[in-house]
């Protein structure tokens, strides 16, 4: 059973090491930095099967009201998708203090927005080349 303890900074780290397919993590110059920034931006969560961290996950308070969902998951967790979805259902559920959470998913990537669309997010526009290497995403809203 995945258990959901308060996002910790080395849980990042953690998927920074086991995901080295991870196109997003090559862009992140300082992870430990980023990792202490979510973990004081807003509430964020970490799934575990025993002690193998399977995803993080949370919203960052961008201002009063608006945050920025983000979540990594890591090779083992994709394996437990249903169950990594269902948990992070609950959480932003029961995120507090925001009447806006918006996500960016990139262009194409259709189990993403599938699982995006069941979040309850819904397709608010393209962000033309927005990615690192000028990829184009999609930027969803929950209200």
């Amino acid at each position: 059973m995945i258990k959901v303890v308060p996002f910790e900074p080395e849980h990042m780290v953690n998927i920074d090491k086991s995901d080295v397919n991870s196109k997003v993590l090559e862009f992140l110059d300082d992870l430990d930095y980023r990792a202490e920034c979510y973990a004081k931006a807003g509430p964020a969560i970490t799934m575990l099967l025993g002690d193998t961290v399977l995803a993080i996950g949370g919203v960052l308070r961008l201002w009063p009201g608006v945050g920025e969902a983000w979540m990594m998951v890591a090779p083992e967790g994709r394996q437990k998708g249903v169950a990594l979805y269902k948990t992070m259902k609950v959480f932003l559920d029961n995120c507090e203090g925001f009447h806006r959470i918006q996500t960016s998913v990139l262009y194409g990537h259709s189990v993403a927005h599938r699982c995006i669309m069941q979040l309850g997010f819904i397709p608010e526009g393209m962000m033309v080349h927005y990615g690192p290497n000028k990829e184009n995403y999609v930027r969803y809203v929950r209200f």
